[in-house]
């Protein structure tokens, strides 16, 4: 019998799988991101306004939607990006996604704030992990962690500079509750309501010991800390306030490439690569860093335009569609990254639910490719375009 991800026809399928099998306290909080979640739809429903325009009479017999970045051939113009404590949403969310990324050919960016360690992603995913960074107010810590991504042997280190405060979900405050940390005494009857209407989920982490610890920050507490106590830890460490200096410290101690994510100013953009960055990723953290920021497909164009010229520019945010890439691509990305569309995809059904979400994005792809006459994705420019304020 097929399993109900293999059904699964739209992101937005699996999106409605995980929710059922996910309960509110874990789901919830993803889905809305920062304050009120506004945010996150924001990012999405921004690519509507965008329409796409066909060359008519082109061959498209044969399509190419891979690429060739920093080094490497991936078999898509997109990526898996970093997603916090996956390991919540569903036991070893990680080591699934990087299975998936690894067997699609995609990278995949491990948070460091992961349920896995990355040693652990880096022997799963050798050829397709990168190593996402939050800088810690302990300097050693964060060394230490570059130490450790270079002797995993990661290629790809993705410093992470749009969350210098911690994120502020309504919900969560609300509700009160800070997983795996914190469940007030009042909550527990909630928390236990819906760990018996998600069965699966809740014999899933109880079967195990409870919710998963933190591994990336394991080393920097004391032996045999519990996952509270790690929390705490990563949460004593990050997010914390950086300035442009780190930029120029971490580039002296990085051999291999490094990106810079969450920029949403073009002038920001032009001062990484001015400081050594090799590339940035123009992300307003998936809607999560304030409800109030424009979508971020509306800044990419401007960044685009600044500093395309110069450096591999990266994209992510909001995407659900297919289509939603090939827009980014016409606006001037090079490469997309994709969180909560793979998430549902593992949350609903494991390596196989990531895969799915994949395939789905791919056949998209593929297909619309084909229908605007444009049988190359590096080949996407604005001349595809229908769109106010979009010359073509």
């Amino acid at each position: 019998m097929a399993s109900k991800v293999s059904k699964a026809i739209t992101i937005h399928d699996l999106k409605e799988l995980a929710r059922r099998r996910t309960p509110e306290f874990a789901f919830i909080p993803v889905e809305t991101g920062g304050d009120d979640g506004r945010g996150p739809v924001r990012n999405a429903e921004g690519f509507q306004k965008y329409h796409l325009s066909p060359h008519a009479l082109v061959d498209c017999s044969t399509i190419n939607q891979g690429v060739t970045l920093f080094g490497r051939n991936y078999s898509s113009s997109f990526g898996i990006s970093a997603v916090g404590f996956a390991g919540i949403m569903r036991r070893n969310a990680e080591q699934m996604l990087a299975e998936a990324a690894a067997e699609a050919n995609i990278p995949f960016m491990l948070s460091s704030s992961s349920c896995a360690s990355i040693e652990e992603i880096a022997r799963i995913a050798p050829n397709n992990v990168w190593q996402q960074l939050y800088a810690a107010r302990d300097s050693t810590i964060t060394d230490d962690m570059l130490r450790r991504g270079r002797e995993a042997g990661v290629e790809v280190l993705v410093f992470t500079v749009d969350a210098p405060a911690p994120m502020y979900n309504h919900w969560l405050v609300r509700a009160g509750i800070k997983l795996p940390a914190h469940v007030p005494l009042g909550k527990w009857p909630y928390v236990a309501w819906q760990a018996l209407r998600h069965p699966r989920w809740s014999w899933e982490h109880g079967s195990h010991g409870g919710l998963p610890r933190a591994d990336s920050w394991a080393p920097y507490s004391p032996p045999g800390s519990s996952a509270n106590v790690i929390a705490r830890r990563s949460w004593s460490q990050t997010p914390c306030f950086q300035e442009w200096p780190e930029i120029e410290r971490l580039r002296k101690l990085w051999p291999g490439t490094l990106l810079v994510k969450g920029i949403v100013r073009a002038d920001d953009a032009a001062r990484a690569l001015d400081l050594g960055a090799d590339a940035v990723i123009v992300s307003n953290h998936g809607g999560n860093k304030l409800d109030c920021l424009p979508a971020a497909i509306d800044v990419l164009p401007g960044i685009a335009r600044d500093i395309g010229h110069r450096a591999p520019l990266l994209f992510d945010g909001g995407i659900r569609r297919g289509s939603d890439i090939l827009v980014s691509h016409a606006l001037g990305a090079n490469f997309c990254m994709v969180a909560r569309a793979t998430l549902y995809g593992v949350m609903a059904g494991g390596t196989e639910g990531a895969l799915r979400a994949i395939e789905i994005l791919r056949s998209e792809v593929q297909r619309d490719l084909a229908m605007i006459g444009c049988p190359d994705i590096t080949a996407m420019d604005a001349s595809y375009l229908h769109a106010p304020g979009v010359s073509i």
